[in-house]
């Protein structure tokens, strides 16, 4: 376990990110002294399951006045929080599983405290105990001495025996969001005087997967490069995921329906040594960003593929693995009508008979003063278009300049940009005749 997270384990319930309905109810029976005899923290692995344990067995010997405890500062709080305390006894149940263990930890029970008004046990993983050490312990609990206080945590609570769960209270930790996440990562990188980047915090809260834990031991290898501010790409490399760019450009040729595109990008990032699963996932990350900016059934059909695929990615990692995932994913927005199947040949555009261009009076009567476009004439622009290449116009913000189209793109649509300055010269003659305007820019939005 990393440096930064031990230095950085929270000493209070206030300190204690999410959580707040088990700290609203321990916080309530230490403040009324009715503790229970034995809890139950159950939910996935670093979301501060044995850190409300530890912080509880502060709570109970304490020095300050019940409503501040735990004050995580007096001798006993610090003591618990060094490992030193002699009435806390923290056992890890995967190692001691065994009836003599068992044993061995109820002889120490009977002992009195010697500092604390209560001994605090902490059993962590709890679910690791043996059916027999189980049944030696059940006795105790059933019975427990007053001076004994039993913290049960695990990551898998249906393993534990029933007549264990039903002398406990039960406590559900839930995963972290990365909002939650991406806010401590923050004070942490101030405390510490640290310059890291916005998109670097949201990246590592992201692959943390909603356990602070793990997010903090990702942000202390990130610090290790010694790389100040601490980039979005300092941590892809960390991380070993494909530089963001690399995915979005993947990404965009899949939605404009370039087949071939998207299957060259991925050949390119598989022969860098990005692993088929990392690239599917991504790319399932990048498309779900996408859905909350543009909500589509396609899109949803498209991440759902990609899911499959990462299940089947699981047991086959191969590079037809991902080209297979890649296929299933076109497929998907291909029925939906979100792309097409594959690119036309330039020779197999839609042919359209030409129109001569528009004077400057009737443009001025017909464009509207928003774009400067008539909306008529933009769809038939875009209709005059390629079907690949139309899909990559559609995604910009068109404007009329004076004799001069401008398609303005989003900084992110990294491949649209590239296939639309590629094709300027293509596009030049169609604006001619379906807008009357005769050159064609590309523009990126800051």
């Amino acid at each position: 376990m990393g440096a930064l997270y031990r230095k950085k384990r929270p000493a209070t319930f206030d300190a204690v990110v999410g959580q707040e309905h088990v700290k609203e109810v321990l916080r309530a029976a230490i403040q009324k002294d009715r503790l229970a005899h034995a809890y139950l923290f159950s939910g996935p692995r670093g979301v501060g399951k044995t850190t409300l344990a530890r912080i509880l067995a502060m709570a109970v010997g304490c020095e300050a006045g019940p409503e501040a405890r735990p004050c995580g500062t007096c001798a006993h709080c610090r003591r618990v929080r060094e490992g030193t305390h002699p009435d806390v006894l923290e056992i890890d149940a995967a190692s001691n599983n065994s009836v003599e263990d068992v044993r061995e930890l109820k002889e120490r029970i009977l002992l009195a405290p010697v500092l604390a008004p209560k001994k605090v046990i902490i059993l962590d993983e709890a679910h690791m105990m043996s059916k027999s050490a189980f049944n030696a312990l059940l006795k105790t609990l059933e019975e427990p001495p007053e001076h004994v206080l039993f913290v049960f945590a695990t990551t898998e609570p249906e393993r534990m025996p029933a007549t264990i769960q039903s002398r406990t209270q039960h406590f559900r930790f839930r995963r972290l969001s990365d909002e939650e996440i991406a806010a401590r990562l923050r004070e942490v990188a101030e405390e510490e005087g640290l310059a890291v980047e916005e998109e670097a915090l949201r990246l590592l809260a992201r692959a943390a997967e909603g356990a602070m834990r793990d997010a903090l031991v990702l942000l202390e290898r990130v610090l290790t490069l010694d790389e100040r501010p601490v980039t979005r790409a300092a941590v892809e490399r960390v991380l070993g995921l494909p530089p963001a760019e690399a995915v979005a450009g993947l990404l965009d040729a899949l939605l404009a329906g370039e087949v071939e595109e998207a299957l060259h990008r991925a050949e390119a990032l598989f022969l860098e040594g990005y692993a088929p699963r990392t690239l599917v996932r991504e790319l399932k990350s990048a498309l779900k960003e996408r859905l909350l900016e543009r909500p589509s059934d396609a899109l949803v059909a498209a991440i759902l593929a990609l899911d499959e695929a990462d299940e089947r990615l699981a047991k086959d990692e191969s590079r037809l693995g991902l080209e297979l995932a890649l296929l299933r994913a076109h497929r998907a927005l291909a029925r939906t009508g979100a792309t097409v199947h594959a690119p036309q040949p330039a020779e197999e555009a839609p042919k359209t008979e030409k129109a001569p261009p528009p004077t400057p009076l009737e443009l001025e009567r017909q464009r509207p003063a928003a774009t400067g476009l008539d909306r008529a004439r933009w769809r038939a622009f875009l209709e005059a278009l390629p079907a690949p290449l139309r899909a990559v116009v559609r995604e910009a913000r068109p404007e009329a300049k004076g004799e001069k189209l401008v398609l303005r793109f989003p900084a992110r649509l990294k491949f649209h940009i590239e296939r639309a300055r590629a094709e300027q010269a293509r596009l030049a003659p169609v604006a001619a005749r379906a807008l009357g305007l005769g050159e064609v820019e590309v523009a990126v939005d800051d």
